[in-house]
């Protein structure tokens, strides 16, 4: 006679045995790296396929400029940083001032970040925009428009060179850091402004340019997504 394990009949008062489900795939939570939002690493990057020959060798010209001001800007906020903290633990640990060198380095590492922050800014292309007016004018009026801004800028930067210019002649003082290559002084720290503005000039030039290739050969480049503030 045959039991239940060899498939025979099963007794009346016996219940079923359970059917043959595959057993369900183990939940795993999910990595909270991951699910956060997307960094810029992951994000797609923007490319620009419609870019021409002259297009591509001014922006590659563009992205080195911004990849030695970013640069020099990692060295200076970390020459800030580690000077002043030096100084502050100098004199409440040690109760030792430092002299007044580190005065230069924070001072003018400070008005020097400012100033090349707006370069790396424009060569981001986020220094001006206007997007209250963009949202209502189509892809190729945008196009215009960006030409228009940056003209303006560049404008704007004519009159940073010559104040600038003005200030380093009529600056005052007479310390100077003397350092192994060069020395700072306050004209030094000054003339920052001016070179400053120059560079945001030369950056809206090549953005310029491309975007009146652009318009030349009747394409458009991609944009950037909108925000909905």
């Amino acid at each position: 006679m045959s039991g239940p394990a060899d498939g025979g009949d099963k007794p009346a008062d016996q219940p079923p045995e359970p059917l043959d489900v595959p057993p369900t795939r183990k939940y795993e939570a999910p990595d909270a790296s991951a699910a956060a939002a997307p960094s810029a690493s992951t994000a797609p990057a923007l490319t620009f396929p419609d870019d021409g020959a002259f297009a591509a060798g001014v922006r590659k010209l563009d992205n080195l400029l911004g990849a030695a001001e970013q640069a020099l800007l990692f060295v200076l906020l970390s020459a800030v940083v580690l000077v002043a903290a030096a100084a502050a633990l100098s004199d409440k640990l040690a109760h030792h001032q430092l002299g007044r060198w580190w005065h230069y380095i924070v001072r003018g590492g400070t008005f020097s970040i400012a100033m090349f922050g707006a370069v790396f800014a424009s060569f981001q292309q986020r220094h001006l925009a206007m997007d209250l007016v963009s949202r209502r004018l189509s892809p190729r009026g945008r196009l215009v428009l960006a030409v228009l801004l940056e003209l303006f800028t560049i404008g704007i930067a004519c009159f940073v060179i010559q104040s600038g210019l003005h200030q380093r002649e009529v600056v005052g003082g007479q310390e100077s850091l003397d350092l192994v290559l060069f020395k700072i002084t306050d004209k030094t720290i000054v003339s920052t402004m001016p070179l400053g503005a120059a560079l945001i000039i030369l950056h809206c030039l090549l953005h310029l340019s491309i975007n009146v290739e652009y318009l030349v050969r009747g394409k458009l480049p991609p944009e950037r997504a909108r925000s909905g503030h």
